[in-house]
């Protein structure tokens, strides 16, 4: 059984090692996304130079994000940075899975972040997407230092 702990900058080590659970990507997924970020271009719903229908890339890109709920309880945080390599296409039907390391935490203006790298691969361990995300970890309370008294 996994002990959940709350995301914070102490807790946090870098090196630490997440993984998502698997993602079985159905049609529904696509037609959902795609209404929910306003695009419905062909590629995703009918065919596409790359042979038969694509995923929009940055469906995965969630999954990246929530995998750390595989082991902490994930108060809100601030997305500072994001970077994506899409490296094949996604395709309706494949099962996919994420992992991620944590490689760096600092503090910056008495905020602290943590930078996450990720790579999502299909069941035949080709990569699909990688990159990295940088979040400003909130403090307990959610309010930082020099904020306090405003």
């Amino acid at each position: 059984m996994v002990e959940f702990r709350k995301l914070s900058y102490d807790a946090v080590r870098v090196g630490e090692e997440f993984m998502s659970d698997d993602f079985l990507i159905k049609p529904e997924d696509v037609e959902t996304f795609g209404f929910a970020v306003d695009d419905h271009h062909p590629w995703y719903f009918e065919d596409s130079p790359f042979g038969g229908t694509i995923v929009h890339p940055v469906l995965l890109g969630n999954q990246a994000l929530t995998m750390r709920h595989s082991k902490y309880i994930v108060p809100a945080g601030l997305h500072a940075k994001m970077q994506f390599e899409f490296v094949e296409p996604v395709r309706p039907g494949m099962r996919v899975r994420t992992h991620g390391k944590v490689i760096d935490k600092y503090e910056r203006r008495g905020r602290h972040y943590m930078v996450t790298e990720f790579v999502t691969k299909d069941e035949s361990g080709a990569v699909l997407t990688r990159g990295q995300f940088t979040q400003m970890i909130f403090p307990e309370g959610g309010v930082h230092r020099d904020n306090a008294n405003r």
